[in-house]
Parts: C-alpha cells; sequence; structure tokens
C-alpha cells in the first residue's frame, strides 16, 4: 500500500512539473549565404535568421565548416574562406540565454562566383590581354577585378594590368581587355585571374555584437 501511494505522488508530480514547466522549446536555427570575394575567390558570408521564445534572446553562435575549421562568436553573421571548391555541410549551433541549444546543417556548394570563360594574350603594341568573364552565381556582381601578370620567357614579372567590370548580372558575361601597365618588347606571356569581386547581397550588414539585454533582430 505504501510502495503504490509513493508510486502515485511521483506520477502526480511528474504531471504537475510537466503542466507547469512544459516541454524545453529549442532555439529555431537557419542561415542563408552569399558569396564574398573581398576575403577571397572562395570565401562566403553567412548570416543567421535563428529565433528564440519570446523575452529570450540567442546568446552565441557556433559556426562549424566541413573543413575542419569553425568560429564560436556572438556574431550572427560571420565570413569563412573555404580552401578549395566543392560542397561542404555547414552546420550552426545557436544558444540562448537560457542556455538551450538548437541546431541546423545545410549543404553549401562553393565555387567562385567570377569564372574567366577564356582569355588570350596579344604581343606588339600594346600588350594585352582580351578575355570573357562570367558571373555564376545568383546575385549582381556591381564590381569585378580582373589583373593581368607579363612575364619574360625566364618567368621574370615584368609589370602587370587591371581593369574593372561593372554590374555583371546572374548568369552574364562581359568581355574584357587588360592592357599592360608598362610596354616591353620582353614580354613572353601572361597569367590572368580575377583578383576580387563585391556581391550585392542585400543581407549583408556589419557584424555586432549580440548584448545581453538585445532582443533578436
Amino acid at each position: 500500500m505504501k510502495k503504490l501511494l509513493a508510486l502515485s505522488i511521483v506520477v502526480v508530480i511528474g504531471i504537475a512539473a510537466t503542466s507547469c514547466f512544459g516541454p524545453v522549446v529549442r532555439p529555431t536555427v537557419d542561415f542563408t549565404w552569399c558569396p564574398d570575394g573581398s576575403s577571397g575567390l572562395l570565401g562566403y558570408h553567412f548570416f543567421s535568421h535563428s529565433t528564440t521564445i519570446p523575452g529570450h534572446y540567442i546568446t552565441t553562435f557556433n559556426w562549424q565548416f566541413d573543413d575542419g575549421s569553425s568560429i564560436d562568436d556572438y556574431y550572427r553573421d560571420v565570413v569563412h574562406v573555404f580552401p578549395e571548391e566543392g560542397t561542404y555541410f555547414v552546420t550552426l549551433v545557436a544558444t540562448d540565454d537560457r542556455g538551450v541549444s538548437g541546431t541546423t546543417s545545410k549543404e553549401v556548394h562553393v565555387a567562385p562566383a567570377a569564372f574567366i570563360r577564356t582569355w588570350n594574350l596579344t604581343l606588339g603594341f600594346p600588350v594585352q590581354v582580351r578575355g570573357e568573364v562570367e558571373n555564376r552565381c545568383d546575385n549582381v556582381l556591381p564590381k569585378v577585378t580582373i589583373k593581368a601578370k607579363f612575364y619574360d620567357a625566364d618567368g621574370l614579372r615584368l609589370t602587370d594590368g587591371t581593369v574593372e567590370i561593372n554590374d555583371l548580372e546572374p548568369g552574364e558575361r562581359a568581355a574584357f581587355t587588360v592592357k599592360a601597365s608598362e610596354h616591353s618588347s620582353r614580354i613572353f606571356y601572361a597569367t590572368v585571374a580575377v583578383e576580387s569581386f563585391t556581391v550585392d547581397c542585400p543581407e549583408i550588414f556589419y557584424p555586432t555584437p549580440i548584448e545581453g539585454n538585445a532582443s533578436d533582430r
């Protein structure tokens, strides 16, 4: 009889606890991303859209990248440069002021947003490189900087040159010409690459630490 009574009390207490406090509600974790050519051709800007229950706020964001690196900070958005092209799983763990965490992982396809399709070198005067660049991302590229380096037959770099392509729409291709900044009859070959690019990513904002009394934005 005493055992039955004790068991009944435990059940009642359990029901009361559940009705008073309810199940733990974890933060809702979500994020998006956008190429970021200011940090490197394989740089990406990640944005957290995570939220938690009313009256509470996210305190920390732990970003885990599938290349062995991670960022654990108070920032909702971070920039990460991947080591090479490929498909990576990115995981975000968001923890709120209750100490409760939520997690989500997404597959991110990493490739340069600005891609040089073709190019050729013309010797003589002026020495120049002509080619075509393509926007391979889903956002407008307001500025793409292309740099050519010119060498002699022994591999000594003699000079270089740059050109900017503006407002490159998604999927758009644009012709470019890069002239050697200094003429030399010794120029024998050249290399050409996208040096940097900017992206019209509407979600970009300057990273700001989340203060203890801040609410979710």
